[in-house]
């Protein structure tokens, strides 16, 4: 589609996006690759079938002051750079998705909506019904209930069904990238599924994914805390035991032989790190089917 728009449009077309050249209407397709074409050249028949194919970016990030964050992040995720878009400061992320069952006519309040529920969070459109809020710094557990209060809310303003899928708590670094492009696949297939509940959490949809979209499934889609956390041999055998014992922490705790405080405190550690708590039941879930596919092949 875009080598067909080069051919049409010429010398008014490019692939190179400035957030500063005005004189053009800046697109972005599905994938994130981001075009412009100049103002002129358009006539309002072709900008309005542009509009309806791609996602017009020129009144969201281009007018923003964090334009130049936006900038980092979508070429970061989308295209092949290794440049973090994020200060030295940050050391986790959490993506959320989210998408819409019709366009918004006024995404800027739509973008002021979802900041009310977050800690300055940079909101990526992917085309005008699908896009992704970064968390950056997020607390370790992010809870569900927020997310649909969140939801109802925007449905409530904006006469929109949105459907979410509330992402993992993930380690910043260059790795992060392969992890959007998974957990993002993911939304994707799920979206099939989501009908009724429309907001879901990772761990919940695991077991789904597992079922009809196991060519997903692997160690690499992850997060990087919950592999570091399961390759501790003390707290693998925990957790095996504690899934074993239909978790019942104190039958747990005793096969362990360990104080029921003792075992709170590994079941603290986890949280801290990975935002999974192990004593509810879709994490226990989740974490039986993680377990053997990080420790498979080890002994």
């Amino acid at each position: 589609m875009l080598e067909k728009l080069a051919n049409h449009f010429k010398t008014a077309f490019t692939t190179e996006f400035t957030s500063e050249d005005t004189a053009k209407y800046w697109f972005q397709t599905e994938d994130g690759q981001m075009f412009g074409i100049l103002k002129t050249a358009l006539s309002e028949v072709e900008l309005n079938l542009l509009r309806a194919l791609f996602l017009l970016v020129e009144h969201t990030e281009t007018s923003s002051k964090n334009s130049i964050v936006h900038l980092k992040w979508r070429r970061f995720l989308f295209e092949d750079t290794n440049e973090l878009p994020y200060l030295d400061d940050v050391e986790s992320i959490r993506f959320f998705y989210f998408s819409l069952k019709q366009p918004i006519v006024d995404p800027l309040n739509f973008e002021v909506a979802i900041k009310g529920a977050f800690q300055q969070p940079i909101i990526l459109w992917i085309n005008n019904m699908y896009g992704i809020i970064i968390e950056e710094k997020p607390h370790s557990v992010f809870e569900k209930e927020d997310f649909i209060q969140l939801s109802d809310t925007l449905t409530s303003d904006f006469l929109v069904d949105i459907y979410g899928f509330i992402g993992q708590l993930h380690k910043a670094n260059l790795f992060l990238k392969e992890k959007f492009r998974k957990e993002k696949q993911c939304f994707q297939e799920l979206l099939t599924f989501v009908e009724q509940e429309k907001i879901v959490m990772f761990y919940e949809a695991f077991p789904i994914l597992l079922v009809t979209s196991a060519h997903l499934i692997d160690q690499e889609l992850l997060s990087s805390y919950l592999i570091e956390s399961l390759q501790d041999v003390e707290m693998l055998h925990t957790l095996k035991v504690f899934l074993q014992y239909n978790l019942n922490a104190s039958l747990a705790a005793k096969r362990l032989h360990i104080h029921r405080n003792s075992l709170q405190y590994r079941f603290d550690k986890l949280i801290n790190k990975t935002g999974i708590d192990c004593r509810d039941f879709s994490n226990a879930a989740f974490l039986s089917l993680a377990i053997p596919l990080i420790t498979k092949g080890k002994h």
